[in-house]
């Protein structure tokens, strides 16, 4: 009899144990679960604004290039503005100084060497031009071929784009030496002239007619 109710606590007992290991399992098992749904709110609630600053980055670096391809274009077409505006400056430049040494190439030569730095030689008067900026300068080769009855005076004409400089400081501090009577340097810009206008002139021998060519 005794025994008999020894089995019967031994077998209540391993039911209770069995009942609070499930238990605590269960437990175990719901917090585990818990945990997970927490993390996965956790990942919800920070992945749509890490979503969110990547695109913001992308939209960035797409405005961002957006914005150097527009900056370049647009100094692309200054360029091509000034360039076009500088060719157009150095044709009225050469062609009134061409018409200029048709009527008289013998006065042209002669005024050319005597005044360099007069304004009939520039786009634009010298007292005008900043120190440090540009202007358009003509520059002119002289031939003369002698005749038998007369002469034959050509010139080459070249536009030039130039820098001038007129601060004696600036120019000692660039290491530049004065080149003409007005106090002043020229430099030019590119390896090659704005315009080139050939012309001719026939100048008879002990006349004043010209013939122009």
């Amino acid at each position: 009899m005794a025994e008999g109710s020894r089995k019967r606590r031994t077998m209540s007992d391993y039911s209770v144990a069995a009942h609070a290991q499930g238990t605590s399992a269960a437990d175990g098992r719901m917090e585990r679960y818990h945990q997970y749904v927490g993390r996965r709110r956790a990942e919800r609630r920070v992945w749509p604004g890490a979503a969110f600053i990547v695109e913001a980055l992308l939209l960035l670096v797409f405005l961002t290039g957006s914005l150097a391809v527009l900056m370049e274009l647009n100094a692309d077409a200054d360029q091509a503005g000034r360039q076009s505006a500088d060719l157009l400056d150095a044709i009225v430049l050469a062609s009134n100084a061409a018409e200029e040494y048709s009527a008289d190439p013998v006065a042209f030569e002669q005024a050319y060497a005597s005044d360099p730095e007069s304004d009939r030689w520039f786009s634009a008067s010298l007292d005008a031009v900043p120190n440090g900026e540009s202007v358009l300068r003509i520059s002119c080769d002289f031939i003369e071929e002698e005749t038998g009855a007369g002469a034959m005076h050509y010139l080459t004409l070249e536009v030039w784009q130039e820098r001038v400089l007129s601060d004696p400081a600036q120019m000692m501090e660039e290491g530049v030496m004065v080149e003409g009577p007005g106090g002043r340097c020229f430099q030019r810009w590119d390896e090659a002239p704005v315009y080139t206008l050939e012309t001719a002139a026939y100048v008879p021998g002990g006349e004043g007619v010209v013939s122009r060519g």
